[in-house]
């Protein structure tokens, strides 16, 4: 039976939108800007009149072999100056023609990357950044942090962790070898990790330990999510970014995650009791391992019900148990805009017959409430900005608002919501070019990064200013928790009042639950078939 989760997981599928003493961390060479001692030894990046790059360091030993399916292990220290003027590869994943990105069978993945703004001077405010993906997909070398750290005045960590099969799978022989921390969330404690090393040296270069932001775009905001709740994660952040990411569908369940996994070991054929299937794939290499079939829509994804996730996020953030810190959260305005090319790519072209058969498939008797209330006259009549429409509200606006008041009602005062608005961004992926976008998911990506998995990005002049208006708000939350109190008040009970992020039109929209329609897809049971969107 489909969930939200997997509904949200053919939505990201598509998307991303890379022994000796140990040196004391601390500091830097004096008169070399471009050294850092980090904990385990010096690093020399790169320094321009933009800021300083430090890539591709290592913060976990590399997960192969043995290792394959371990927590991460602490780097070996070294003595010479390590280079970090080039990114580290990404981690193991299928190719994504959508992100014109190939297969990748890398496993020795776990490297970061810090930017700093130009000048010196220390205490600045640090922000880590956790890719999207859809958990099994993307890097963090897409991500060129200069232009936040710079705007910003804060010290930016851009973090590559396991994915897919490599970073989420659960599986009896592998919960029974480490009843710690359990099977399933490697990814997330590869992240955690990350988030360890960046508390650690985070004053080496100029930056506040003290003062941390975990923050995430669709699967990366997901992460987020889950590292509001997890107990391994609590006191190392401070504040936390949320884009484009429902809480509630931030963890699948153990016992589906362990039947998953028991089915991939099969269709691997790695057959005989726990620890010899355990053996039988960790001797598989990386490539057979991408190649081998998966079930359901959402094989890979964190776990809840493990020592790193005890309690389901929906279940922890609706009863208030998570981490009482400041949170930044929001959505694009066209989120299900990919869910539409899900459909068509799937080969079912979205028109006046097969538009009220798919939400029959998806929602069943609840279909023809859907169709009537999104019908496309309303829509140009397009078809596919209509099933948009109804997808992007179900799945990630309503929920994200709901998300936003549970945090709000737990830390008043210190939750800030977002819609990101530009339907003329522009389009990061490899997508027909007469189809309707729109603000889609992954969107905002280049108005706070230099993305670099993408043809050059170019802003029109309202578009530069709202890239300039956006990192400066969102450096401001990574600075003082609060990115502008008298323009952007915090969520407080009552209607929903999001700042809407427009190019020229920065103001808050007090109409987003009705034009999101969110009573009414209270009234909606979950999808029970996930019909063409099935990745």
């Amino acid at each position: 039976m489909a969930s939200p989760r997997s509904l949200f997981a053919s939505l990201l599928a598509l998307l991303c939108l890379t022994a000796a003493v140990p040196a004391q961390a601390g500091g830097r060479a004096p008169d070399d800007p471009s050294v850092v001692a980090t904990d385990t030894g010096r690093v020399r990046g790169v320094v321009t009149d933009r800021g300083r790059a430090f890539l591709g360091i290592p913060f976990g030993a590399p997960p192969v072999g043995e290792r394959r399916w371990r927590p991460p292990a602490p780097v070996t220290p070294w003595s010479d100056v390590r280079d970090a003027t080039r990114f580290a590869g990404a981690c193991a994943q299928q190719a994504r023609p959508v992100l014109g990105a190939a297969e990748v069978t890398n496993e020795d993945c776990l490297y970061l990357n810090v930017f700093t703004p130009p000048g010196g001077g220390g205490g600045k405010p640090v922000l880590v950044w956790f890719h999207g993906g859809s958990f099994v997909s993307g890097t963090a070398a897409h991500y060129d942090a200069s232009r936040l750290a710079r705007t910003g005045d804060l010290v930016v960590v851009t973090a590559n962790y396991r994915l897919g099969v490599f970073g989420y799978l659960a599986h009896p022989g592998l919960t029974a070898e480490a009843p710690d921390t359990g099977s399933g969330d490697y990814g997330l404690l590869d992240q955690q990790a990350a988030l360890r090393w960046t508390r650690a040296n985070a004053a080496a270069f100029g930056g506040d330990p003290g003062k941390v932001t975990a923050a995430g775009q669709s699967s990366g905001g997901l992460s987020v999510c889950d590292h509001l709740v997890a107990p391994g994660s609590r006191g190392l952040f401070a504040r936390a970014v949320v884009q484009s990411a429902p809480c509630g569908v931030a963890a699948r369940p153990l016992a589906e995650a362990s039947s998953a996994g028991t089915a991939f070991a099969r269709g691997a054929h790695c057959p005989g009791g726990p620890a010899a299937v355990v053996s039988c794939l960790r001797g598989k290499s990386a490539a057979e391992l991408l190649k081998a079939p998966t079930s359901g829509a959402a094989p890979w994804w964190p776990v809840s019900g493990t020592p790193v996730l005890p309690v389901p996020p929906a279940r922890a953030i609706a009863a208030g148990d998570h981490a009482k810190v400041p949170v930044l959260l929001g959505n694009t305005l066209d989120e299900g805009t990919i869910g539409a090319l899900i459909v068509e790519s799937g080969g079912v072209r979205l028109n006046a017959v097969t538009y009220p058969v798919v939400l029959a498939t998806l929602f069943k008797r609840d279909g023809l409430r859907v169709a009537a209330r999104y019908p496309a006259s309303r829509y140009g009549n397009d078809h596919r900005l209509a099933f948009a429409a109804a997808f992007g509200d179900y799945l990630v606006a309503c929920p994200v608002r709901e998300s936003a008041r549970q945090l709000a009602t737990a830390t008043p005062g210190r939750v800030f919501a977002y819609e990101f608005a530009d339907r003329s961004a522009p389009v990061l992926y490899n997508v027909p070019p007469d189809f309707p976008l729109g603000a889609y998911h992954g969107a905002e990506i280049p108005y706070l990064f230099g993305y670099l998995a993408a043809p050059e990005v170019h802003f029109d002049p309202a578009q530069t200013r709202l890239a300039q208006t956006m990192t400066t708000l969102w450096a401001r939350f990574a600075t003082t928790a609060a990115p502008d109190p008298v323009t952007w008040p915090a969520t407080a009970p009552g209607p929903y009042r999001p700042l809407s992020l427009a190019p020229d039109a920065v103001t808050l929209r007090g109409d987003f639950e009705a034009a999101h329609q969110c009573a009414f897809w209270a009234t909606v049971a979950a999808p029970t078939s996930q019909g063409p969107l099935k990745a």
